[in-house]
């Protein structure tokens, strides 16, 4: 029994750990770039927010959340701040993020293919047999599950965004991302605030190296630092529409309306969501940023990479829409905005791979679990024109309040256990 992933970002790494747990004999992860981690090489918030903690208590209920436990908290430059505007935040190392992925990976008998993109897949009726690698080599399996995002790669970004920015796709080298579930079903495209397809990425990373002495110690103390926004710093009012929903419902707040938020990430400090969107080309005029240079995206203040454009039709079992043994995971799942997301969505698609392999029953979490609620609400919302311009996360309390599920720790564990699904995607899958 063999299970093949193609991305190696959150989602394909939560779906490799939990096929393998959940009784795999062979798991293979295929990534098209030279590293593992996808989108989460540049994101550095790995948690925050009351919402977030609801949703990886339960995660670690189901025994999943390997991501958080194994990668992200033994490379943290801050476990527990609060941070203003984001509450309870967890930030860790973009710079040691592949390395311990990898080292992960190959500790539990994970196969993983690197620099190698797949082109196309080889079908029997709606069953994949096997998926085509450019160049012509085969990669059989029995199951597979697609968590290359929903980016398009420089065809998306130059007729929805500003063009290729240089961004941590870097598809002028390994090729514009392609998911299995692209080829073969009709996809799903959120919109943003102007009305038009996709949505803008909004986050830019600057090295600290390049910032005020009293910044620097400010970060390596608390982790964050926030800086007023100066008369004379000029907003972008057309990147941050074409942003749309995606971080506005953390920036709308008065705080982080009139101030720049900026947080350590190792090396770097992210610049976060529509303040990086509305002042990418000012940010010299902030005090202590003079000498500020963007980094990522190597095209500075010219723009972002641009999201959902390809969005699987799922059931809430992740299984997709005309295919036999297809999953999807990550923003290939739906168009949503926070890690802990992708690894809610990864674990479940590796453990029902594991089922749908050995002819079991799909496993649908209840919509009284957080995981449940959420997958669900992010599937109706992807079938509505409203819906779509929606950039949801399991870490906005207001959403789990919203679907009925948020609740305190000691409620979580025991919702889970009376659901029968204590420790799940921990054991052998029977």
């Amino acid at each position: 029994m063999k299970i093949v992933i193609i991305g190696g970002g959150a989602a394909g790494f939560s779906s490799a750990m939990v096929a393998k747990k959940a009784g795999t004999a062979e798991v293979l992860v295929i990534e098209r770039t030279d590293m593992l981690g996808g989108i989460a090489l540049v994101a550095g918030i790995g948690l925050f927010g009351s919402g977030a903690l609801v949703g990886l208590t339960e995660e670690r209920a189901f025994g999943g959340a390997s991501l958080y436990d194994d990668v992200f908290y033994p490379i943290a430059t801050h476990k527990s701040r609060d941070v203003p505007g984001l509450g309870t935040t967890m930030l860790y190392n973009v710079n040691k993020l592949d390395a311990m992925m990898q080292r992960v990976l190959k500790q539990n008998g994970i196969e993983v293919m690197l620099s190698k993109r797949v082109s196309d897949v080889s079908m029997a009726g709606q069953t994949i047999k096997a998926v085509i690698l450019e160049g012509g080599a085969e990669v059989r399996g029995d199951v597979f599950i697609d968590t290359t995002g929903s980016s398009t790669g420089i065809p998306g970004c130059t007729r929805f965004g500003y063009g290729c920015v240089g961004c941590i796709l870097r598809c002028p080298t390994f090729g514009d991302p392609q998911g299995v579930a692209d080829k073969k079903v009709k996809t799903i495209t959120a919109k943003n605030a102007l009305g038009t397809e996709g949505q803008l990425g909004t986050s830019v990373l600057i090295p600290i190296a390049s910032l005020s002495r009293d910044y620097q110690k400010q970060l390596r103390a608390q982790g964050w630092v926030s800086i007023p926004v100066p008369l004379d710093a000029v907003p972008n009012q057309e990147r941050a529409l074409k942003a749309g929903s995606r971080g506005i419902d953390t920036m709308n707040q008065e705080m982080l309306r009139q101030n720049l938020l900026i947080v350590d990430i190792g090396g770097y400090v992210k610049v976060t969501a529509n303040g990086s969107a509305l002042y990418a080309s000012s940010l010299r005029k902030f005090p202590g940023l003079e000498n500020a240079t963007i980094a990522q995206p190597t095209a500075g203040a010219r723009g972002h990479l641009v999201f959902g454009l390809t969005i699987a039709p799922r059931n809430n079992a992740l299984e997709v829409t005309s295919f036999d043994n297809l999953f999807c995971a990550g923003l290939k799942a739906g168009n949503t905005n926070s890690l802990l997301d992708a690894v809610v969505s990864g674990d479940l698609a590796g453990y029902n791979a594991v089922r749908k392999a050995k002819g079991l029953q799909c496993l649908e979490i209840p919509k009284n679990l957080a995981a449940g609620a959420f997958i669900d609400y992010v599937r109706r919302m992807m079938n509505t024109e409203e819906g779509i311009r929606k950039c949801p996360t399991m870490e906005n309390i207001n959403i789990l309040k919203s679907l009925g599920v948020y609740r305190e720790k000691a409620a979580i564990l025991k919702e889970v256990e009376r659901a029968g699904l204590t420790g799940i995607y921990s054991k052998p899958t029977n």
